[in-house]
């Protein structure tokens, strides 16, 4: 029904400069099996009020549409369940959307609004925790990631200070991540097209180029956008 794509997870992501990453999404690994539109188990996941603290409140999934389909979550507090906002998730696929976080502490991450999950619960589940920079750099099912606006300056070294190469706007610059990655920014490869390869026409491209980019904004966010459902 999905196409589940395949993630180098991690805990913790360090970047070379030493600066700690530590928002980001949380994914489905091997052994996943829960068939829904959303990354939650069927049991659903235990929120606490701090890492290692006391359990108050517990994530659920929603109740299934009209086709059986899953896309939402609940959330319980002192018994009471109410509509967990989608300002705590991502939308990770073609309809698909993933839980985000905003801190990783002890073996524990905190979700958008607060609440704390811990790290071995979520593996146990087959969840896991990947910093956005690893989201960005593995994710394959993408017909390219574009730059936010207004732009992302191409750079010949990943510094505010090295040369401007080229400034990316629009979905005619598709931006490749590679694994090279210095902090918030990554090694990319860009392919300029004179009309997006969504139109099927051939001989589109104008030309390739190499360069750095700052990848993630300054609160460690993404500084690029995709078409998730594709063309």
């Amino acid at each position: 029904m999905r196409h589940f794509y395949t993630i180098l997870f991690s805990i913790l992501s360090l970047s070379t400069f030493g600066q700690e990453l530590t928002k980001g999404v949380i994914m489905p690994g091997p052994g996943w099996s829960f068939d829904s539109y959303v990354y939650i188990p069927t049991s659903g996941l235990s929120a606490y009020n701090k890492p290692g603290g006391k359990k108050i409140a517990q994530i659920q999934l929603g109740k299934p549409d009209v086709n059986g389909d899953i896309f939402g979550a609940f959330i319980k507090v002192n018994e009471e369940v109410t509509e967990y906002s989608n300002s705590n998730f991502d939308v990770v696929g073609y309809d698909v959307i993933a839980l985000i976080y905003t801190d990783i502490r002890d073996k524990f991450v905190r979700t958008n609004n607060g609440y704390w999950l811990s790290i071995d619960e979520l593996a146990s589940e087959c969840l896991h925790p990947i910093t956005w920079m690893d989201y960005l750099i593995n994710r394959e099912d993408v017909l390219g990631w574009y730059a936010n606006d207004p732009g992302l300056n191409l750079r010949t070294g990943p510094s505010t200070t090295s040369d401007i190469i080229l400034t990316l706007k629009g979905d005619l610059f598709d931006i490749t991540p590679t694994q090279e990655v210095k902090g918030l920014w990554c090694k990319v490869k860009v392919t300029e097209y004179r009309e997006h390869p969504c139109l099927g026409d051939e001989d589109l491209i104008i030309r390739t180029l190499s360069g750095w980019v700052k990848l993630l904004s300054d609160d460690q966010k993404p500084n690029v956008w995709c078409y998730d459902k594709g063309c």
